[in-house]
């Protein structure tokens, strides 16, 4: 996939949800309350997975260097 497509289409779509997310706190002025759990698990979830991410050895070409030098 072409990475200009991909952040164009990733910049679009954050724009469009902004947009509809503020058309609707204007029709719904009321505070929204959301549990504590739900909050912390859309806090941290990312970067838990991100972690995991980091912390998981990969399975490409690279990760075997004796190959890559001969």
């Amino acid at each position: 996939m072409n990475k200009a497509f991909v952040m164009v289409g990733t910049w679009g779509s954050a724009l469009v949800i902004s947009l509809l997310l503020r058309q609707w706190g204007s029709s719904h002025p009321e505070p929204l309350s959301a549990p504590l759990p739900l909050v912390l698990l859309f806090i941290a979830a990312p970067a838990l997975v991100l972690g995991l991410w980091l912390l998981v050895p990969g399975k490409g070409e690279s990760v075997d260097l004796e190959q890559e030098s001969l």
